[in-house]
């Protein structure tokens, strides 16, 4: 008889009430950024090393940053890119000579120096020490709070277009190449609720992720070189669908192609916006 109010009471008691976290399931997000940057670098031609602040290429300018990235699980694919231009002018301080010109002591000139990317991206969430398999949370965390760490796989496009003219001897020169730039790399995000600290403010997402590559010239008389992207920021969930983005951006590398030889990077803040769906 005992017995059998145990049982009974044992089947009639409350399950357990563990806090867990949904399994992610498909993502798209789109994104769009203001890209503060400058060029910093030399061009390198023979023997000749130029600065880009000589032939005035180094003004802050404003480039476009724009991405979509699908989530699936532990899986987030993203297609991404990038539009820099900038252009300048001056009076040579000293001679330089580029292939195909030479700018003479005291000569006028001007130059420009166009630039896009388009890539792809995959990043796979290989440690998450507060999820299980599925993607659910092991146990309750204060604020829902996650931490990831990530591998990353890379494949870029990049084009480059330079002018050079000298006009105070009506001469130019104008130059184009173009590069792949395979990388591989790693990073980090951690998010949590802030909403009953921040009213205006649901969720803090920070991020950073770091690439090492190397860039192949398209034209066969090119060489080869490295290549480095660093991303880090912060996104402000102000709800579940659309967060604002602050952070800070690298993007550089050695390219060392048929008419353009450049060792550099463009270097600055970022400020954009994504949309969840």
């Amino acid at each position: 008889m005992l017995a059998s109010i145990v049982v009974a009471a044992a089947l009639a008691a409350p399950p357990e009430l563990v806090e867990t976290v949904p399994a992610r399931s498909f993502q798209l997000d789109l994104g769009a950024q203001a890209y503060f940057t400058r060029l910093v670098g030399n061009f390198n031609d023979g023997a000749a090393q130029v600065s880009v602040e000589d032939i005035g290429l180094h003004d802050s300018v404003i480039a476009i940053d724009a991405a979509m990235t699908v989530h699936e699980g532990k899986l987030h694919a993203s297609l991404q890119a990038l539009s820099f231009n900038t252009s300048g002018s001056g009076i040579a301080a000293e001679t330089m000579s580029f292939s195909g010109i030479t700018v003479g002591d005291g000569d006028a000139f001007t130059s420009s120096l166009d630039l896009w990317t388009f890539g792809a991206k995959v990043a796979y969430d290989f440690w998450e020490p507060y999820a299980d398999d599925t993607g659910s949370a092991q146990h309750a965390t204060p604020n829902n709070f996650e931490f990831v760490i990530q591998g990353v796989l890379a494949l870029e496009f990049v084009n480059m277009s330079r002018t050079i003219s000298d006009t105070t001897a009506l001469a130019s020169m104008e130059g184009d190449d173009s590069f792949l730039v395979p990388s591989v790399g790693g990073g980090f995000d951690v998010s949590f609720d802030v909403e009953h600290a921040v009213g205006f403010v649901e969720r803090v997402e920070i991020y950073t992720d770091a690439l090492i590559g190397a860039t192949l010239p398209l034209q066969s008389d090119g060489g080869f070189g490295m290549a480095l992207n660093i991303d880090a920021g912060c996104r402000l969930w102000l709800t579940p669908h659309f967060a604002m983005n602050f952070g800070y951006q690298l993007v550089g590398g050695a390219y060392d192609g048929r008419d353009i030889d450049l060792t550099g990077s463009l270097q600055g803040i970022v400020v954009g916006a994504s949309w969840r769906f």
